[in-house]
């Protein structure tokens, strides 16, 4: 009985899903797994970050325009 708002949300809204989230956690997970014996925890963050795309570069590069005469 507790439950019953969220299955009716799950009834109405069958397109959402939470595989993304899954798929970011099992990627975690694995990189947990395979980095054992990282120095301190802010190199696995970094890792994490940089492999899952989450950082986005705040530098962008200027786009050169032609001299109109």
């Amino acid at each position: 009985i507790n439950y019953l708002p969220y299955i009716g949300h799950t009834i109405h809204h069958p397109q959402l899903t939470n595989g993304p989230l899954e798929g970011i956690n099992n990627k975690i997970k694995l990189i947990k797994r395979v980095s054992f014996g990282y120095r301190n925890y802010d190199n696995l963050r970094n890792r994490i970050i940089i492999t899952s795309r989450l950082f986005a570069s705040t530098t962008k590069k200027e786009i050169k325009q032609p001299k109109v005469a």
